[in-house]
């Protein structure tokens, strides 16, 4: 059984400690004897890592950039769990085959030979590994990467336990068990911690005690009881996020730990191909209908942050991360965030992903628009006047004219993506990246330049036209 996640904080980077002290080290690292600085790369040369999540959307961006720039990595074992359908090697081809891995393909497709799948489940019992492919594991592997979770805003508690918390310990146990382990880095959200308006890169008490929490799924637990229990977060993945947090600083023993925290992962800036993304989830399919003109008004303020992330500033940090990760009592803790240092506001967004819509011409129905309000009377009348009604009228006339209905359901869809999604929005919060640019800058030129990772680099304007591109192009296939 794991520790009890609400005590024993001493030695870890808990919110009363402050930010300060780690940043000025990180800096100050920066001018030590350029002849002892050790490349990225070179941190990675004969050494072989182990990632979970590997065939998500981070993973997949985190997996190709191992192979791509480090070139000295000996190997890449990959979980992957088996489907009805197909094998662990037959998801893993199918992986390498995506368009994420086109110039890994072109310039150096001898690097695939380094992926190595592991049949495996979080969610099972010594993670679903067979026991020669576990010590395999516990003799080669450095570098452990623990990026897979359930992101199903309203799954079920006993689910997102299972697979964010118990699943998070349970990648944690074999890692100790690592003979060469460097460093364990546990894949988070910003969103951890949304009882806060300011964010920081530090540890927060856990919302309440595992084994509360396990008591509860014990004697069965109402939906009610549910709502209760995470009150100050929105839903069970955050909730199960804070948590596995706190039974990583608890649990890590020897095992160097880092946690990063990613907020709205968002399309690539660069890499592996500019502006690539692969899934509709969350904020992108709100964009999307937004810009089509099927959706029309947003509970939010013009003010409030929107804080995205481009996925492969996130991939990027969790690689220098590890590589400059220390043998230490405490968890270091990144924020893969904009809001703090180069906040990007909803108001400005919309006007920009409108703009970039009437300009190319990408709406379907004229006229796209986004409409922010505070009061949801507000959201309901413009929502049943602007998009309900057009929406019946529509499947209307298609069904007069022999063509099947479909915008009733696209309707549907939007207003279910509201009823998850609409919790970010109606806030703001502001989550500081202080301790990532401080990592970043004490990087050479070379490095910050190969892996870049620093929030404050982007140009929004630009950006987000990458990011529309990246839909017409990867999603709408336009």
């Amino acid at each position: 059984m794991y520790r009890n996640v609400n005590n024993n904080y001493k030695g870890h980077s808990v919110y009363t400690n402050g930010a300060g002290s780690r940043v000025k080290s990180l800096l100050s690292s920066a001018t030590d004897n350029t002849n002892e600085y050790q490349s990225i790369a070179e941190c990675y040369k004969g050494q072989s890592v182990f990632i979970t999540g590997g065939t998500g959307f981070v993973g997949k961006v985190l997996l190709e950039k191992l192979l791509y720039s480090c070139p000295g990595i000996d190997k890449v074992y990959l979980l992957v769990r088996e489907t009805q359908g197909a094998t662990a090697h037959q998801r893993m081809q199918k992986l390498l085959e995506e368009p994420a891995f086109s110039r890994i393909k072109e310039e150096n497709p001898q690097a695939f030979e380094k992926v190595i799948p592991i049949v495996g489940d979080i969610t099972q019992p010594q993670l679903g590994i067979m026991a020669e492919n576990e010590e395999l594991l516990i003799k080669e592997v450095s570098f452990v990467y623990h990026v897979a979770a359930t992101t199903k805003f309203n799954e079920t508690l006993d689910i997102a336990m299972n697979v964010n918390v118990a699943g998070t310990g349970r990648v944690l146990d074999l890692s100790k068990r690592m003979e060469n382990i460097k460093a364990f880095v546990y894949v988070s959200t910003a969103y951890s911690n949304t009882d806060r308006e300011v964010v920081e890169e530090v540890l927060y008490p856990a919302p309440v005690s595992l084994n509360e929490v396990h008591k509860l799924l014990k004697i069965g637990i109402t939906d009610a009881q549910v709502k209760e229990l995470i009150k100050g977060r929105p839903n069970t993945y955050t909730f199960t996020k804070a948590l596995a947090e706190n039974l990583v600083a608890d649990n890590h023993g020897h095992v160097p730990a880092i946690i990063v925290r990613p907020s709205i992962v968002s399309s690539s800036k660069k890499e592996p191909i500019t502006g690539w993304i692969d899934s509709w989830y969350g904020a992108t399919f709100l964009a999307t209908v937004t810009m089509k003109g099927f959706n029309r008004v947003f509970v939010s303020s013009y003010e409030y942050n929107l804080d995205f992330i481009p996925v492969d500033y996130v991939s990027n940090l969790i690689i220098v991360a590890a590589a400059r990760c220390k043998c230490s009592d405490k968890v270091d803790v990144y924020n893969s965030s904009t809001s703090g240092e180069n906040p990007l506001k909803i108001g400005a967004f919309f006007d920009d992903i409108i703009a970039y819509s009437c300009k190319h011409k990408f709406y379907d129905i004229p006229l796209p628009m986004a409409y922010l309000t505070r009061y949801r009377w507000v959201m309901f009348l413009i929502t049943l006047l602007l998009q309900t009604l057009p929406a019946y009228i529509a499947d209307l006339f298609l069904l007069i004219v022999g063509k099947k209905p479909r915008y009733v359901k696209l309707a549907s869809k939007i207003s279910a993506a509201h009823e998850v999604l609409d919790y970010f929005p109606s806030r703001t919060w502001s989550m500081s990246a202080r301790q990532t640019t401080a990592l970043f800058q004490s990087l050479s030129p070379s490095d910050r330049d190969q892996f870049p990772c620093d929030p404050t680099d982007i140009d929004w304007k630009e950006y987000i036209v990458t990011y529309c591109q990246g839909i017409r192009q990867f999603l709408c296939k336009s």
